[in-house]
């Protein structure tokens, strides 16, 4: 999926309104049969996600149509271009981290992106993987991106994995003495 949709539109509105009419079928009902406060909250719960699952269940069709429509490298580049990234940042990291290894992400200053300080994280744990991203202390290499691995952790050799490119720094990867 590529996010929460801007708004409904009309069919999404059409089931939120039919969820508010079941709704206001359901509950007098449950009024009148539920005795005590618990039977009463549950009875309500279940009347709630009546109302609502037609509109969940298109939501996820919508989305389904949506993805499953996309190319390949579409789906590939969806998430790190909404969020400024390029889709191949962290693609030699996975030739210097080992697949058993784990890792942790530090995003410096340098990066101009508030979205893509964000996204960094995210971007290193899906490119990554199999590899575990831990904290700082527990990880046995550090990924940084605007920042110096040394900055957080006691490193050796540092390895620039992506030179600069534009307005994005380099990536920078070292593996953590202990």
């Amino acid at each position: 999926m590529l996010g929460v949709p801007a708004h409904p539109g009309a069919i999404g509105y059409g089931l939120l309104l039919l969820a508010v009419v079941i709704l206001g079928l359901e509950l007098p009902a449950v009024r009148r049969r539920a005795r005590d406060p618990a039977e009463r909250l549950a009875a309500i719960a279940i009347a709630v996600l009546v109302a609502v699952t037609p509109y969940l269940a298109w939501r996820v069709v919508e989305d389904l149509r949506t993805t499953t429509a996309m190319s390949a490298y579409d789906r590939s580049v969806a998430g790190p271009v909404q969020a400024y990234l390029q889709p191949y940042l962290l693609d030699p990291v996975r030739n210097i981290i080992p697949p058993n290894a784990t890792y942790a992400t530090v995003v410096g200053p340098g990066v101009p992106y508030d979205t893509a300080k964000r996204a960094f994280p995210s971007l290193a744990m899906e490119t990554l993987f199999p590899r575990l991203s831990k904290s700082v202390d527990d990880a046995q290499w550090i990924v940084a991106w605007g920042a110096t691995p040394g900055s957080v952790a006691h490193v050796g050799h540092v390895i620039v994995a992506q030179r600069r490119s534009g307005v994005y720094p380099a990536v920078l990867v070292a593996r953590v003495q202990r």
